[in-house]
């Protein structure tokens, strides 16, 4: 049985990594290159024996098993069945259980052989088989596919990205063009054995996508035996031979602005910066300044030119469906991302406002979406003006910056704003026939100019 076990990546870089690399490159990332030796890998699987295959099933049935639970599933003499758990524990399929439990203990039938007690005593007491083992992540592979991989031994280099911890794919290939030159690798300190062992382990492992065909790092020597304990070959601990690091153009970096906004980026303050890559978004504490200007920004399909405003970004929206209507409690600001170039994506909040021929009809909306929550005609002149009142006051402190916005524009929004009154409002209704509207503030007002 053969099969690609590693999870594809997708392409995404070209210009640094030729092959894999699940990140776009840009902004400065340090990538620690490293030379195993020894460093265990599989083979392609064989089918082994039926009874080692059995074996390995039932202990991941049970969670954890010992030489009698061997003996009561299989009727194999006590002996036997510490043989057989000897070539499991061998084979790097087991290992010494931190469960310590099975579901044989204190069973006394429903298996297809049971202890033969006498049997047992003939033989001694052995304390390493009579403890629980459980499976390795090779025995939880075998008792899945009916398979038992052998360990191989390999020198091998791997990348991983310092920020994220991510292994880059095995076939990852960095590219020495003209525009980005050698890189200039430099040699540093490598970690522990311990430390690099758990880089290949249980929850560790998956975390920094280690490729599915290593096995995983060896502190100590390893040896394979026969069934009859007999060695056949073994291999040398596994160790880092070379460790090295360099500085290349990285990957893909968000960064979100805090405080006021400024449209000239040397003056923004940048609040975090999140590295995005195949490991997920990871936040980095950000010290670096961002330089240029703001041109126009893309928002829900419309490009305009951004400007500061209100402890964030504003836009003029000309698109009736695009707007953000005045309430009583003020609309949460939009999120946007847009690249300010070299792939850079800069993350920041965002209130469209209407452009200046918009700004009555924007009122208008704000005013009709506001009648249509009252009651009906329940509140009276008195609460309706009231009612206004509180919605003039959101539309003013929502939109009126007078250092960020044009004197024209905030000259338009006070003349509008000093236009709005109920009566203003109700003749606007009857001249366009909006009898519910009318209703909804004051009932007496519909049968008086009903005709």
């Amino acid at each position: 049985m053969s099969r690609e076990l590693r999870t594809p990546r997708p392409v995404l870089s070209n210009r640094i990594i030729k092959e894999g690399a699940w990140a776009i490159h840009t902004s400065p990332a340090t990538i620690i290159k490293m030379d195993f030796t020894n460093l265990r890998c599989r083979k392609a699987g064989v089918k082994e024996d039926p009874l080692l295959v059995h074996a390995i099933r039932l202990a991941d049935e049970l969670d954890a098993l010992s030489a009698k639970d061997i003996q009561r599933v299989f009727g194999l003499p006590i002996n036997l069945a510490r043989k057989l758990l000897e070539m499991l524990f061998y084979r790097n399929l087991i290992q010494e259980s931190t469960k310590r439990k099975s579901r044989l203990l204190n069973r006394k039938g429903g298996f297809l052989f049971e202890e033969d007690s006498e049997e047992a005593k003939r033989h001694r007491k052995d304390p390493i088989f009579d403890e629980m083992f459980e499976l390795t992540e090779a025995g939880q592979f075998a008792s899945k596919d009916g398979e038992i991989r052998s360990i191989i031994s390999k020198n091998i280099t791997l990348y991983m990205v310092e920020e994220t911890g991510e292994f880059l794919p095995i076939n990852t290939r960095f590219n020495t063009s003209e525009k980005w030159g050698s890189i200039n690798w430099r040699k540093v300190k490598p970690p522990s054995n311990e430390e690099v062992s758990k880089w290949f382990t249980a929850e560790h492992r998956n975390a920094i996508k280690v490729d599915e065909t290593i096995e995983g790092f060896s502190q100590q020597k390893t040896v394979r035996r026969d069934d009859f304990g007999t060695e056949l070959t073994s291999w040398p601990a596994s160790k880092i031979q070379e460790y090295q690091s360099a500085k290349v153009p990285g990957i893909w970096v968000m960064k979100t602005f805090i405080e006021s906004p400024s449209i000239d980026l040397k003056d923004v303050q940048v609040g975090s910066t999140m590295l995005i890559s195949s490991i997920g978004k990871v936040e980095l504490e950000s010290d670096e300044t961002l330089t240029g200007k703001l041109g126009k920004i893309e928002f829900r399909n419309q490009s305009s030119k951004v400007r500061a405003h209100k402890n964030m970004l504003s836009i003029e929206v000309s698109e009736h469906d695009y707007r953000d209507l005045p309430s009583k409690s003020a609309p949460k600001p939009h999120r946007v991302l847009f690249s300010i170039g070299g792939d850079i994506e800069v993350e920041s909040l965002l209130r469209p406002i209407p452009s200046q021929k918009k700004i009555a009809s924007w009122i208008n909306d704000a005013i009709d979406d506001a009648m249509r929550k009252l009651p009906d005609g329940a509140l009276g002149r008195a609460g309706v003006s009231s009612e206004v009142a509180e919605l003039k006051n959101s539309t003013e402190n929502l939109w009126i910056d007078s250092k960020n916005l044009p004197v024209k524009w905030i000259e338009t929004l006070e003349k509008s704003l000093e236009a709005i009154s109920l009566d203003a409002i109700l003749e606007r209704f009857r001249k366009t026939g909006e009898w519910e509207l009318q209703y909804r503030i004051d009932e007496a007002e519909v049968f008086i100019h009903a005709y």
